[in-house]
């Protein structure tokens, strides 16, 4: 039996987990579109289209640092084991996994505390996502006019609207800036 997930309506989606948003094989985000163009080409496009990547560290601090800062995102899990190698460790990670956690040690836990801080600590970023003023990981699906190509982008933050210039945040996260 096959299941067809259905495509998000055309809009502003207020309420569309990430992994709804990424499993949407109809449109076309910015990352796929880059995907299509040299150095890469179509054949890498439709790769990882069909086989989506594993989570890896990197992912899951950036995915944890977004639910940290933004307020939105998997739940995060500490594993209570010093080595993940262990039987009990290793089951503690995949039943995490399994319910759409993110897991990490305690240290980890403590890096990305430490990082929502540090931006809650810097005022232009503290104002920019000030939660009285916007809201996080906003989708918005169209029509892009010229090539009828349904598209899709994922806004890790978007602006009430408010008089002035518009400044949409995006929060990455990097081992050196």
């Amino acid at each position: 039996m096959t299941t067809t997930i259905e495509a998000p309506a055309l809009g502003l989606h207020t309420d569309l987990s990430n992994e709804a948003y990424h499993a949407d094989k109809t449109s076309l985000s910015s990352s796929g579109a880059r995907k299509l163009l040299p150095p890469s080409c179509p054949a890498k496009f439709r790769w990882e289209q069909d086989n989506p990547q594993p989570a890896t560290k990197t992912f899951d601090y950036g995915n944890a640092a977004h639910k940290k800062v933004l307020g939105n995102g998997p739940e995060l899990v500490v594993i209570k084991h010093d080595r993940w190698d262990s039987k009990p460790a290793k089951a503690a990670v995949l039943d995490a996994r399994s319910r759409g956690a993110i897991p990490l040690k305690q240290h980890e836990m403590d890096m990305v505390d430490a990082m929502a801080d540090a931006i809650r600590r810097h005022p232009l970023a503290a104002a920019l996502l000030d939660p009285a003023y916007g809201a996080p990981e906003q989708s918005g699906f169209w029509i892009d006019e010229p090539t009828g190509i349904r598209r899709r982008v994922r806004f890790d933050w978007l602006p009430s609207i408010q008089s002035g210039r518009l400044i949409i945040p995006d929060y990455k996260t990097a081992a050196d800036a």
